[in-house]
């Protein structure tokens, strides 16, 4: 009777079932330094994350709609460096999973969660910068209430649930530890192992991908038809000395349009980061031969989860001086602080 194990590739590469078989992830050297990459991940990205959430609960200046996003994102990235740690005790251990498979199970539906909700969340991002842009205040803010923004947030964290979830709901595969990367994810030996990893690349990557790109390219056209309007205007302005309120209005309009930009392409940072970091791991989830590399692509979607904080307090404005008076225990330098932060200082709150 042939073996369940080796059927597990005949959807994914073209190798015969007893060549796929053989791969294993078992060079103890290599698993170390994976489980040692996976530790650093794990402290600086809980770190950097806390510190984002902290930044958004003690200033009101970064208490925006777009912010609520970016919150989501940090929280999302911080679950990930919490239970990292599990797949470090499974990288390192000889005999297999130690403890109950439903921890491990666990770690692996919440990893799979939060990678997935961080691309919804970024696409969610880009249509919050190009609506914010685009289109007039009263439109923005009609989109983007609190009520929206709650079920904005509620769909970037749901679909990648369900995705995370399809083992369980319908049997398609098995979460828990895998033999065979020796990490806690989907189990490879399931028949319908590569079904699942499929179904995954499809779900979480392509969506909102394509939503992130068509934001950023329709985004970056109207910055730039509205630079070239403002230079015409001031090219009309400069030529005529009776119109003087008129250029001071431009001005103005252009002050508040570069704030935003630099917001903007500050932002886009952070998506070209997640997707130089995912796109390998989606990749090596379809192509055949990939298996020795899915272990290090894996640590490089996970190395995403303690980039962000660093662009935010190098890039960010706001963000940077927030952070950065937190890291100097100065909250008196913290912009508009929030009633939080002055019930902690009582009386010897001295905002600036």
């Amino acid at each position: 009777m042939t073996d369940p194990t080796t059927k597990l590739l005949t959807t994914q590469s073209a190798v015969t079932p007893q060549e796929e078989f053989e791969f294993v992830f078992d060079d103890y050297r290599q698993r170390i330094v994976v489980s040692c990459i996976f530790a650093i991940i794990s402290i600086v990205g809980t770190f950097g994350n806390s510190l984002v959430i902290a930044a958004v609960l003690v200033s009101r200046k970064l208490r925006t709609a777009t912010n609520v996003f970016v919150v989501s994102l940090s929280f999302a990235d911080l679950l990930t460096c919490l239970f990292l740690p599990w797949n470090v005790v499974a990288l390192l251990s000889t005999n297999g999973w130690p403890t109950a498979d439903e921890i491990c199970a666990t770690a692996a539906v919440v990893m799979f969660t939060c990678v997935g909700c961080s691309v919804y969340t970024l696409a969610a991002i880009a249509i919050n910068r190009y609506v914010l842009i685009t289109q007039p205040m009263s439109t923005y803010r009609n989109y983007y209430t609190k009520w929206k923004i709650a079920v904005m947030i509620g769909i970037t964290w749901a679909m990648p649930f369900f995705t995370a979830m399809l083992p369980v709901i319908f049997g398609l595969g098995e979460l828990g530890y895998d033999t065979r990367y020796s990490t806690c994810t989907h189990k490879t030996s399931h028949p319908l192992s590569d079904y699942y990893s499929l179904t995954q690349a499809i779900l979480i990557y392509p969506f909102p991908m394509i939503t992130i790109i068509m934001c950023y390219t329709l985004l970056f056209l109207h910055i730039r038809r509205h630079a070239r309007n403002i230079t015409e205007q001031a090219e009309t302005s400069s030529s005529s000395s009776s119109r003087p309120i008129r250029r001071e209005s431009s001005a103005a309009k252009r002050g508040i349009s570069r704030r935003q930009v630099e917001i903007s392409k500050n932002l886009f940072y952070v998506v070209v980061a997640f997707a130089l970091c995912i796109t390998p791991y989606c990749a090596s989830l379809v192509i055949p031969y990939s298996e020795p590399f899915v272990p290090w692509a894996g640590a490089v979607i996970l190395l995403n989860s303690c980039i962000n904080p660093l662009i935010y307090s190098t890039k960010h404005p706001y963000f940077r001086q927030v952070m950065g008076a937190i890291l100097r225990c100065r909250p008196e330098d913290i912009p508009e602080p929030s009633e939080w932060l002055r019930s902690r200082g009582g009386s010897t709150w001295a905002p600036r």
